[in-house]
């Protein structure tokens, strides 16, 4: 597997020392950068995994979003926000969105 090092062990220290105004040990700084590259080696994992699922060869926005949302989190939006997200999407997702709300809505009305 290529090195990594996606995050620079001096560009660390210095935002800690410049920035935070503190001092940081070495080891505290490799362990954050060990984990930081062993995230983003997971997210661009998963972003390939989804772009070839798709049989695409170009990793793309919706592919690195849910990547980032499986290994960091979901970001808690608004119903505004919900809406905008899901206009933004194609006619074909668009279509299924709406299936799958309706389905929603028929199993939860009283019988």
């Amino acid at each position: 597997m290529a090195k990594t090092n996606f995050i620079r062990f001096n560009a660390i220290k210095a935002y800690i020392n410049d920035v935070k105004e503190m001092r940081a040990s070495d080891p505290a700084i490799k362990e954050l950068i060990k984990r930081v590259d062993s995230l983003v080696i997971d997210v661009l994992n998963e972003a390939q995994r989804l772009a070839k699922e798709n049989k695409r060869k170009t990793v793309m926005g919706p592919d690195m979003t849910s990547a980032l949302e499986k290994y960091i989190g979901r970001k808690h939006l608004a119903w505004q926000e919900i809406a905008e997200e899901i206009i933004r999407q194609n006619p074909t997702d668009l279509g299924s969105i709406s299936k799958a709300i309706n389905e929603f809505i028929q199993k939860a009305k009283p019988s």
